[in-house]
């Protein structure tokens, strides 16, 4: 297939997904879920495809192709050559721009799509209805076209109390790649919740050692002779060792480069993208609807607030219709606002507003804040929280979940991403959006306890009840009851318990006899 037509049939295939209208908010039965989850996994299929055939026609670098190596003197160009260099630069130009948006939207519709069947598969239990046998996670994909192993086509859902879904965020998803039209999209107050979001899952890892790049003096036949040798690191690599393994005992370093790499906690631009609109359009959605309910309930006059209101749009539609300039417009608005409140005793001769009006102008601000730009970046980190609390570490590691490209662990300086939450605003959550939360007072302490548990087990061959785990890390590190912690994962109280007691006796062997009895046992 030529550029032209493998871009317009891109364009074609989003605009046709972009048309497409997916209501996942409430999946009453097996049926219903598979057509949306079929949709969308063919969908991912074919998004995939697509984005390897541009890759290798060269799209993620397009601009390669019209880069000038050395440089004629424009002394010996006539303006006639010069002037067609010029039109067909940038026509090649307008083409290799063409070819890097059209990638960059098959990208965000390809993080999209696995967004959404992250939250699908975390939300359905899938069961056969002949021989019984559950489906999971990534192993809905198994049966999503074909039959399980049994035979049976016949299937029942249930839902997994246990996963990290909100199945309404996927309407807000840029499925058809078009993330930056969502963006535009979004309130003022949107757009500073959207960027911290994005700060926060962009929270780099301290620098890895990726490679080492060295100059190395070797003896060669009685001669001394220079040699460039690059090392993949690895974690226990001793790169003098190695080098004189390669070249000989009398191998000297004469120097040394050390390439690092700093993954995000959400490791790809395009999730990151795709999933902070998500957040910052559901929860914008739910704060709208609860707003005045809220704010109902912590102002001091309501009529007071109201007639504000209406004054200051009442100004500023008449000074819009008198004044033409901006500065004229914004001078006559205050003119006129003032005029309106002195007739209803609102404010005084100096211009101090009524002290319960400004009172409740402030109450209102501050709100705005909590609900539009807190509120998302809470439901975001207690969402990324709970995953890492309710999953292993080989699971993070082979499947994406609801949060593709999450790191499987975090370092110290990621940790920091994870501040404590608003107390007032985690109320409001819990009060007004039946959110299942609490508040925990130095939450990456919980998050820290996580991967310091997994790092105890590994090699010790101890069964772990991962959701009882993560409830029993809130219990004793978060400082909530085991009766609160097995409500937030939806375990049994006496399974946390079972798992605290459990982490009392973690802990790898110190002594020579100690190691010895575990390998022993390992036999």
């Amino acid at each position: 297939m030529n550029e032209s037509g493998l871009i317009a049939n891109a364009e074609k295939f989003l605009d046709g997904i972009k048309h497409e209208r997916i209501n996942a908010d409430e999946i009453p039965d097996f049926k219903t879920f598979m057509e949306i989850y079929r949709y969308l996994k063919d969908n991912l299929d074919k998004l995939q495809d697509l984005r390897d055939t541009m890759e290798i026609k060269g799209y993620k670098a397009p601009y390669r192709s019209i880069l000038r190596y050395g440089r004629q003197s424009s002394m010996e160009m006539k303006a006639d050559d010069m002037y067609d260099i010029s039109r067909h630069t940038h026509y090649f130009r307008m083409k290799a721009a063409a070819k890097k948006n059209i990638l960059d939207r098959v990208k965000s519709a390809i993080a999209s799509h696995k967004i959404a069947l992250g939250h699908l598969e975390e939300f359905a239990i899938i069961s056969c209805s002949s021989c019984g046998k559950k489906f999971r996670g990534h192993e809905i994909s198994f049966i999503a076209f074909k039959a399980c192993e049994c035979g049976c086509n016949e299937f029942e859902l249930s839902i997994n109390k246990e996963g990290v879904y909100r199945l309404n965020i996927i309407k807000y998803l840029p499925l058809s790649g078009e993330y930056m039209v969502r963006m535009s999209e979004l309130s003022p107050l949107g757009r500073d919740a959207f960027r911290k979001i994005v700060r926060i899952i962009k929270h780099e890892k301290r620098g890895i050692v990726k490679t080492l790049s060295l100059v190395v003096k070797v003896l060669e036949d009685g001669k001394w002779v220079r040699k460039r040798v690059n090392l993949d690191a690895t974690d226990q690599l001793n790169y003098e060792k190695e080098i004189r393994r390669k070249y000989g005992s009398n191998a000297r370093i004469e120097f040394m480069q050390v390439h690092r790499k700093k993954p995000a906690i959400i490791n790809d631009k395009h999730v990151q993208t795709a999933v902070s609109i998500a957040y910052v359009k559901l929860a914008e959605h739910n704060a709208r609807e609860i707003f005045d309910t809220v704010l109902n309930n912590f102002i001091s006059n309501k009529e007071k607030l109201s007639f504000y209101d209406n004054a200051l749009k009442t100004a500023k539609k008449r000074a819009n219709r008198i004044a033409e300039d901006i500065d004229d417009k914004e001078d006559l608005t205050n003119e006129l606002l003032y005029k309106m409140l002195k007739d209803e005793k609102l404010i005084n001769d100096k211009g101090n507003r009524d002290k319960e009006l400004e009172k409740d102008i402030k109450i209102r601000s501050k709100l705005e804040i909590s609900l539009f730009v807190d509120m998302p970046q809470i439901l975001i980190l207690w969402d990324i929280i709970k995953y890492y609390l309710l999953t292993s570490y080989d699971r993070r590691s082979r499947y994406s979940g609801p949060f593709p490209n999450l790191r499987p662990s975090l370092d110290t300086n990621q940790m920091k991403a994870f501040e404590d939450f608003d107390e007032f605003v985690v109320g409001i959550l819990r009060d007004y959006l039946a959110e299942n939360i609490k508040y925990i007072p130095n939450i990456k302490s919980v998050v820290s306890k996580k991967f310091e548990i997994e790092n105890k087990v590994k090699g010790l061959h101890v069964a772990i009840n991962t959701p009882a785990a993560g409830a029993a890390i809130l219990n004793t590190t978060g400082k909530l009851s085991i009766e609160d912690s097995a409500h937030i994962f939806s375990v049994n109280p006496a399974e946390v318990s079972k798992e605290v007691e459990k982490f009392k006796t973690f802990g790898k062997p110190q002594t020579k006899k100690a190691k010895k009895f575990l390998e022993m046992v390992k036999r």
